[in-house]
Parts: structure tokens; C-alpha cells; sequence
């Protein structure tokens, strides 16, 4: 993922999580920013990812395991308050 474009990561991303919108920003340090919006409008911001840590299929993979986690525990937390 180090070497992928925005828009090749908002590709691959949106890929894996087709009911989502999917936006990626990388920053001044080569770290990824993940805004995701959720079918029900819900919208989570993953900061600061390091790229260098997801290679390949797998690494993508993770990555979106790791995304879909927060978004659950996001959903979780907001329902207790």
C-alpha cells in the first residue's frame, strides 16, 4: 500500500467495502487517512496509518478487517450514550 495512489487505495479500499463511501488522504509523512461512510450515513475517520505495514492482498485485507472493527466499535460506543 506504500506505493499505491490515492485513488488506487480508494479503489482497492471501496473494492472491499462496496456499501461505503471511501475517501483516502495521504499525508506529509507517507501515513494514510481513511474517511469512511458507512450505507447509514455513519462516517469514521481512520488517522494516521502507517502504509508500510500493508502489504499486498493481505495487508488490504487487514486493513479493511481493521476498519470494519472500528466502525463496529464506533456504532457500539455512540449506542451507550
Amino acid at each position: 500500500m506504500d506505493t499505491m495512489s490515492k485513488s488506487e487505495l480508494e479503489a482497492v479500499l471501496s473494492n472491499h467495502l462496496p456499501q461505503c463511501t471511501i475517501v483516502c488522504s495521504i499525508n506529509a509523512d507517507g501515513s494514510l487517512s481513511v474517511e469512511v461512510t458507512g450505507p447509514d450515513e455513519h462516517q469514521f475517520t481512520i488517522a494516521n496509518v502507517d502504509r508500510s505495514q500493508y502489504h499486498g492482498e493481505a495487508g488490504t485485507n487487514r486493513l479493511v478487517r481493521e476498519i470494519l472493527e472500528e466502525m463496529v466499535m464506533s456504532r457500539q460506543s455512540s449506542n451507550l450514550t
